[in-house]
C-alpha cells in the first residue's frame, strides 16, 4: 500500500515560526540601534557631572529614561538581555548624580525602572567613577569628603558581593567585582600616602615653626 505524507501542517508551523523570527529580529535590530543612543546620552550626563554640571546631566539622564521605558516595548522573550546594557549605563550615571548630590539615600532599581541584573552591576559599574571622585577631591585637599567617598565605594561592593555566586545568572558580576576590588585596593593605598603625606607636612611645618 503506497504511503503519503501531507505537509501541511509542518509548513504552518514553520511560516508562524518565520514570522516569529522576523519580529524578533526586528525588535533585537532597534534594540540593539536605540540603546547605543541610551549609552551615549549617560556617557555625556557623566563627564557633566564630573564637572560639575548636573543640571545639565539631570536633563540628559531624564531623555535616557524616557528612552528605557519606550524600549520596554520591544521586549518580548529573552530580548531583555539587549536593553540590560543601557539600563546598566543608566543605573551607573544616575546614583553618580545621587552621590554628587550628596543624597542620603540612593535608588533602588524599582525607582530607576530597570532590571534587577542591570541595577546590580551598574552599581558596580559606578564604583569606577567613585573612584575618580576621590582622586579629583584628594588634589583638591578634600580629604574627609574622599574618605566619605570610599566608604561608599567599599559599601557598593560589600552589598554586591554576596551575588558573585549568581555568575551563571547575572552575566560579568564576578568580573566586574574584581575589578571593583582592585580598584579599592588602590584607592586606599593612595590614601594611605596621601595620609602619610599630609601627617609629615603638618609634622615639618610644626617643627619649622618652632624654630
Amino acid at each position: 500500500m503506497d504511503y503519503s505524507v501531507s505537509f501541511e501542517n509542518v509548513q504552518n508551523s514553520l511560516n508562524s515560526l518565520s514570522s516569529q523570527m522576523k519580529e524578533l529580529e526586528q525588535r533585537r535590530e532597534a534594540l540593539i540601534k536605540e540603546t547605543r543612543e541610551v549609552i551615549s546620552l549617560c556617557s555625556k550626563a557623566i563627564i557633566l557631572l564630573h564637572g560639575g554640571k548636573v543640571k545639565d546631566s539631570e536633563t540628559m539622564l531624564n531623555s535616557a529614561s524616557s528612552s528605557i521605558k519606550k524600549l520596554k516595548d520591544y521586549v518580548i522573550c529573552d530580548l531583555d538581555r539587549y536593553l540590560w546594557p543601557a539600563e546598566q549605563e543608566y543605573v551607573e550615571a544616575y546614583v553618580l548624580k545621587e552621590i554628587v548630590e550628596r543624597k542620603s539615600f540612593l535608588s533602588g532599581h524599582d525607582k530607576l525602572n530597570v532590571s534587577l541584573n542591570a541595577y546590580v552591576t551598574g552599581l558596580l559599574d559606578c564604583t569606577g567613577e567613585i573612584k575618580r571622585m576621590i582622586y579629583d577631591n584628594l588634589r583638591k585637599n578634600n580629604h574627609g569628603y574622599s574618605l566619605s567617598l570610599f566608604e561608599i565605594m567599599q559599601s557598593i561592593y560589600n552589598l554586591v558581593y554576596p551575588f558573585s555566586f549568581y555568575d551563571n545568572l547575572i552575566p560579568g558580576i564576578r568580573k566586574k567585582l574584581d575589578v571593583s576590588k582592585r580598584m579599592m585596593e588602590d584607592v586606599r593605598i593612595t590614601m594611605t600616602e596621601e595620609y602619610q603625606r599630609t601627617m609629615f607636612l603638618n609634622e615639618f611645618k610644626r617643627v619649622s615653626e618652632r624654630r
